[in-house]
């Protein structure tokens, strides 16, 4: 639906400005005269091929940018998410709450492609040790592939992984409790 509009607008666009270009006269004596070579017919033929090029080009860019960022359907590319979210439960161990929202929120993917992503949330007890835990999910998500980030703010570990595809996970553990959140993949409309 939105890429049916893109084209409409960028066909419009391009049919408005074709039909606004005005004659190219010269005056010899006052009487109107076609330019030559190069003059109006030749202008609005360039004109004309140039946005139809344009159309083509915008068109190709906005095929290539719905396609999915992986060869997953969005249900597998979901389920994807929650399994990491599943396991790192697991890792941390103790008992969790689930909360993820089924809504999804709006992201955008390269090229201003409109998508969706779903947010989670899972809410633990405290691990009975807070540096061993975050250093087992650490190196779980460093050897599933995902860019590891691990901070400490006051009491709690934070731990930040980005999978290739975009998944953003985070765990924040501490002597109280352990949250775990993030969002999946952004996948186009």
């Amino acid at each position: 639906m939105r890429r049916s509009r893109l084209v409409a607008l960028v066909v419009a666009s391009v049919f408005a400005s074709v039909a606004v270009e005005a004659p190219s006269v010269r005056f010899a004596n006052a009487v109107p005269v076609r330019a030559g070579r190069g003059g109006y017919p030749e202008r609005m033929r360039r004109r004309t091929v140039t946005s139809l090029a344009a159309v083509l080009v915008a068109v190709g860019l906005a095929g290539c940018a719905v396609q999915s960022s992986t060869p997953v359907t969005d249900l597998e590319a979901r389920e994807r998410f929650l399994a990491v979210l599943d396991e790192t439960q697991s890792v941390v161990g103790g008992s969790w709450q689930t909360m993820d929202d089924p809504t999804p929120r709006e992201c955008v993917i390269p090229l201003w492609v409109a998508g969706e992503r779903y947010p989670a949330l899972r809410v633990g007890e405290a691990p009975a040790s807070v540096g061993a835990a975050a250093d087992r999910v650490e190196a779980a998500w460093a050897e599933a592939g995902m860019r590891v980030t691990r901070t400490a703010i006051g009491d709690v570990v934070e731990v930040r992984g980005e999978s290739a595809e975009g998944e953003v996970v985070v765990l924040r553990v501490s002597e109280s409790a352990s949250t775990l959140l993030g969002e999946s993949e952004c996948r186009p409309l």
